[in-house]
């Protein structure tokens, strides 16, 4: 202590040292909570910048499903033909038509099996002869004969497997007689046309 007193610039250096060490402890206690902010501040910028960056990669992502789906719009009507929410009897009989004009063949006999149009069906009976179609969708069974030449025959039951609207072909019988004005040849086509059910 004898040496603190006596000389004066150890007196002033040791001051000095305390006065900067005083300080510096109170600015460490005063800028904690700055430091501690920014650091927090610049944390949630991070995670905001993630953020914005998966939110624009989703942007980007609907953008280009909103493209796809405009141009597959035409495909979706099909879609909607090919497999109807409803038993659509008008359109499959008309496309048949059309086939038959196109194949050259004349339709004998078309009829459709019961099937409920408008409504929730009360008793909704399967056939347990045929192998059920995937997705258990409503059914409306269709039986079709049809007369002409064995290859204008064979290019309609092509066509109809191919045609827009789906049907599952569950038997097909072909059969050929004589007659006083020429071979007659006859198919018998059973299938079913799926539908969605409401």
């Amino acid at each position: 202590m004898a040496l603190y007193k006596k000389r004066a610039e150890l007196r002033a250096f040791l001051e000095i040292i305390l006065s900067l060490t005083t300080i510096t402890i109170f600015l460490s206690f005063a800028l904690k909570p700055t430091v501690l902010t920014i650091i927090s501040l610049v944390q949630q910028i991070q995670e905001k910048k993630t953020t914005l960056a998966g939110l624009n990669l989703k942007i980007k992502n609907l953008q280009t499903a909103e493209n796809v789906l405009t141009q597959n719009e035409a495909a979706t009507r099909d879609v909607d033909i090919a497999i109807s929410s409803q038993a659509n009897v008008d359109i499959i009989s008309k496309q048949i038509q059309g086939l038959a004009v196109k194949d050259a063949v004349s339709i004998l006999g078309f009829s459709i099996g019961q099937t409920v149009l408008v409504g929730a069906n009360p008793s909704a009976k399967k056939s347990s002869d045929y192998k059920p179609i995937p997705g258990n969708p409503g059914e409306m069974q269709i039986s079709l004969s049809i007369k002409g030449a064995y290859p204008n025959i064979e290019s309609f039951i092509k066509d109809l497997e191919n045609l827009r609207v789906t049907i599952k072909i569950d038997s097909l019988g072909i059969n050929a007689s004589q007659t006083d004005s020429g071979q007659v040849i006859v198919a018998i086509i059973a299938g079913r046309v799926p539908f969605l059910k409401n």
